[in-house]
């Protein structure tokens, strides 16, 4: 049985990372696009402009 899961993954690993990395990209994008995002964008991209006494 495991001999047979070894050649299947080696056999299509070429199509399994394929999928592995598409389905990466699109739950990345989704991440980033995800709703009510934009404010906590704008928030951290004023993180180097603070003060160091300002909370």
């Amino acid at each position: 049985m495991m001999q047979y899961a070894s050649g299947f993954a080696s056999h299509h690993a070429g199509v399994i990372g394929l999928l592995f990395f598409f389905i990466f990209f699109v739950a990345m994008i989704a991440w980033l696009f995800r709703p009510g995002s934009k404010e906590q964008y704008k928030e951290d991209a004023q993180i180097p402009f603070k003060d160091e006494n300002d909370e």
